[in-house]
């Protein structure tokens, strides 16, 4: 077929037959037609062994590759021209005769958490319908610090099925309470503008609004490696397809799901080790998580900031860091603005921001129809243990970092906070305390290194004693960084670090 003497290339695209793997087949088309117009697409579908398998654990399956290696078999059989494959789904290893030759902008990395909202709060046993070691490893650990309810025992049973049917198990169970799954299968589900899909969405979105939800941070539940990213998989030689796809890879999102599964490789790879590794691109640099146990049993857990000036920093004696720590570290002190009470009480279907947990007064009152989303998980962790249901975080990323969250919610969104906080992404906002000034002592001429949880404390600080400028700061990547480096005017003495226990650690080499 020609089109103004421009010869029509036609692509075989094959994927499984689940609804989430046509999706994402489709999204994948899409993306290529818009920048290849003359691509004529032909969809094809096939089950594999893991779609047969329905009652298998994915931990006990035998060999990796149930969901892909049935369909590599088609296109080494040039049955089809390219596979659209979840990244997380793939071996480490692929094979001499095809390779992944691109990925597309990478969906959430992110699980998601349903709980049945008739949960008995006093229950003592929890029970939680997961296939994957990592997601159990890690959950413990998370339903134990940041639900409301406590558990004096979390127990886990197999479930199966793609996404509808695994909710639906989930729902009709008696005598299951939640179940977990990749945030990004559930925002393809619901957010795809395909007709044929409108049923399928108006049934996920009842069963979603039957449960309450948590979007798990990575800083302690890294992702599968690759989780929300599609692999396009392809034959070596087939040089003029790879040519097209490798020029709409998406580089960056492509090299962080690469770095991720090295990661795995190293520890022995496979989905069957309880393994969670993130790489999240950052505006800033690149933040990456690790949480797991290796193969010996020992627990691992690392939550860094790879700054890309690369400049490393050492201290000998904490006479040289402010503050030395945390307990001591006070240079405001906290209004309540009770007068506002009301206003937060009146809150109903919104988004809050809550930043800190002196942002929400011990006397009001949320209600259970509104979001809940927290800077950092300090905030969430107390906010759970007042019995207030959170969300999810911005992990200490900032306010900016993509919360992500339209296919779940619609509500507006409003900020709690200080009377003088600046001014950020979130314009809506209700000032719910009040900075006061007290009395301070800096030691300036010993201090070298600072690390800053508020540019207020910077600016209060830099008004005092104006030679702190010329010191080397950190602070968190979000709003506080934005705002300091406006004063500063540059960045050469400014630094991230994700929180001041890590910035401690590093500088003294503790």
């Amino acid at each position: 077929m020609l089109f103004i003497g421009i010869e029509v290339m036609k692509i075989r695209i094959l994927s499984r037959k689940s609804d989430l793997a046509i999706i994402q087949a489709r999204e994948f088309s899409d993306y290529l037609q818009s920048k290849h117009p003359f691509v004529e697409i032909e969809f094809l579908t096939r089950s594999t062994s893991g779609d047969k398998d329905l009652k298998t654990p994915l931990s006990e399956m035998p060999t990796e590759g149930v969901f892909t290696n049935d369909l590599r078999d088609e296109l080494i059989n040039n049955k089809c021209d390219l596979i659209v494959h979840s990244w997380k789904d793939l071996p480490i290893e692929v094979g001499e005769k095809t390779k992944i030759a691109a990925t597309l902008k990478r969906a959430d990395k992110r699980d998601i958490l349903f709980l049945k909202k008739n949960i008995t709060l006093d229950s003592k046993k929890i029970t939680i319908l997961c296939s994957s070691p990592r997601r159990q490893y890690n959950l413990e650990n998370f339903i134990e610090n940041y639900l409301p309810q406590k558990f004096d025992e979390v127990c886990f049973e197999n479930i199966r099925g793609n996404i509808p049917t695994r909710f639906k198990k989930f729902l009709e169970d008696p005598n299951s309470d939640g179940f977990i799954v990749a945030k990004a299968a559930i925002d393809r589900l619901l957010l795809n503008n395909y007709s044929e899909f409108n049923e399928l969405k108006t049934t996920l979105k009842k069963y979603i609004n039957e449960c309450l939800w948590s979007v798990l941070p990575l800083s302690i539940n890294p992702c599968s490696p690759g989780q929300g990213a599609l692999a396009i998989e392809t034959r070596i030689k087939d040089n003029k397809l790879n040519e097209i796809l490798n020029d709409i890879n998406f580089s960056k999102d492509y090299s962080n799901v690469i770095q991720e599964r090295n990661i795995l490789k190293n520890y022995g790879g496979g989905c069957h080790q309880k393994i969670g590794v993130s790489y999240i691109s950052h505006k800033l640099g690149l933040v990456v998580s690790k949480r797991g146990e290796d193969e010996n049993g020992n627990h691992f857990e690392s939550w860094d900031f790879i700054d890309p000036k690369d400049i490393s920093f050492s201290s000998n004696t904490t006479d040289e860091i402010y503050p030395e720590n945390l307990k001591n570290y006070k240079i405001f002190s906290r209004k309540q603005l009770n007068e506002n009470i009301d206003d937060i009480n009146n809150l109903q279907n919104k988004c809050i921001y809550v930043s800190r947990i002196s942002s929400i007064p011990d006397k009001s009152k949320i209600q259970s129809n509104n979001v809940i989303w927290t800077s950092g998980l300090r905030t969430w962790k107390n906010l759970s243990e007042r019995g207030i249901w959170v969300n999810g975080t911005s992990d200490g990323l900032g306010e900016d970092f993509d919360k992500d969250i339209n296919a779940l919610t619609n509500n507006p969104w409003v900020k709690l906070t200080h009377s003088h906080s600046p001014e950020s992404s979130i314009k809506n906002k209700i000032e719910t305390y009040q900075l006061q000034s007290i009395d301070f002592e800096i030691d300036i001429e010993k201090k070298k290194y600072f690390y800053w949880m508020s540019s207020s404390a910077f600016k209060a600080s830099i008004d005092k004693y104006p030679k702190i400028i010329e010191k080397y700061h950190f602070c968190g990547p979000g709003n506080t960084y934005n705002e300091i480096s406006k004063i500063l005017g540059n960045d050469k003495n400014l630094f991230v670090e994700l929180s001041y226990d890590s910035w401690k650690k590093k500088l003294l080499k503790a």
